[in-house]
């Protein structure tokens, strides 16, 4: 039996342990309520308890007979030790949630964590056994769309942590204690490095990024690409604002500018969030991962002139220019409420 069902044992709160039945289905749940049933002479109890075993029957679990496992010695409950991750946004950061139990209580820290700049956010909290029974439900069941989250294994995360922490040149306050108590040592390579390659086409990789969610917002700096906006403006046939840009002279720009913003960072950057998001999907039994995979391998092999380089640099692209777009709109109303017809 877990430590935190005792409390609702003692206040009778059978509603939470129909939750647990929903949510968590075990045996030790189902040993543990047909043991409460016949324990509780009240038919009110008995009336709940069997709801509950009625729940946990619909996912194929039954008690066993208590002659089973009366006999059986429990075995000690090991402390709370947990970590969750959240694929990378838009900037390149990912988030790290860790917990772990200390003298009755959870502690926890969310890191958010990025390849370029280390440890860019974090905070800490804490909870009871029981807050973090419905805390981890939470976790374990969360899907923060259009993002990818798993339960991650605490060497991976310690890892991420410690490399992000190495970097950050200035760590958030709440670091100081987790800083010094965390391990430090940073795991060769990635879990991917393992994981199976498979051939996929330039297809296959301009479907994944124009259709996958978790990826549409992953970009370059756009301040970055100012100059590129210049070039291509001024490039413009007959130097009209409306006219088109030349094509070769299109193509000879934003080759120039793949080569100056995808740099050996960058490429690091972009590469680490294909690796973690191939890594999140597997770990949560996906199948699709060969395609991110390959994605990250044509990065490393070929850089700026990738697939990939070349998509996110049309992508930020037109992601600054609908932004300059809007700012200039803007502006104009601006002026005109400020100068209106008489």
């Amino acid at each position: 039996m877990r430590r935190e069902w005792s409390s609702w044992i003692k206040a009778r709160q059978w509603s939470e342990f129909e939750k647990l039945a929903k949510e968590d289905p075990s045996q030790s749940l189902a040993d543990t309520i047909a043991e409460l049933e016949l324990g509780f002479p009240e038919k009110t109890d008995k009336r709940a308890l069997r709801k509950v075993l009625y729940l946990l029957s619909q996912s194929g679990i039954e008690p066993r007979e208590i002659e089973e496992f009366a006999h059986e010695v429990p075995a000690p409950t090991p402390p709370i030790e947990v970590a969750f991750m959240v694929s990378s946004d838009g900037l390149g950061d990912s988030i790290i949630t860790y917990g772990r139990e200390e003298k009755g209580r959870v502690h926890w820290l969310v890191a958010h964590i990025n390849a370029r700049t280390g440890v860019t956010r974090a905070v800490e909290d804490a909870t009871t056994l029981d807050e973090t029974h419905t805390k981890l439900i939470r976790l374990r069941n969360m899907v923060p769309t259009p993002y990818v989250a798993a339960e991650i294994p605490l060497e991976f995360a310690f890892s991420r942590l410690a490399e992000a922490i190495s970097i950050t040149k200035s760590l958030p306050p709440v670091m100081a204690y987790w800083r010094s108590s965390l391990p430090k040592q940073i795991l060769p390579g990635h879990p991917t490095d393992s994981m199976p390659r498979a051939k996929v086409t330039e297809e296959d990789f301009e479907k994944f990024l124009s259709e996958d969610p978790s990826t549409q917002s992953w970009r370059l700096e756009l301040g970055s690409l100012a100059p590129t906006v210049m070039e291509l403006t001024d490039s413009r046939v007959d130097g009209e604002e409306s006219a088109p840009i030349d094509k070769e002279k299109w193509n000879a720009v934003m080759d120039s500018t793949r080569k100056q913003l995808f740099s050996e960072e960058v490429i690091k950057d972009h590469r680490l969030r294909l690796l973690d998001l191939a890594y999140l999907h597997a770990l949560k039994g996906a199948t699709h991962c060969n395609t991110i995979l390959a994605l990250a391998d044509d990065l490393l092999e070929l850089g700026s002139e990738s697939f990939y380089a070349k998509q996110v640099s049309l992508r930020s692209l037109m992601m600054y220019m609908h932004a300059l777009k809007a700012a200039n709109s803007k502006s104009r109303e601006r002026v005109q409420d400020n100068n209106p017809r008489s």
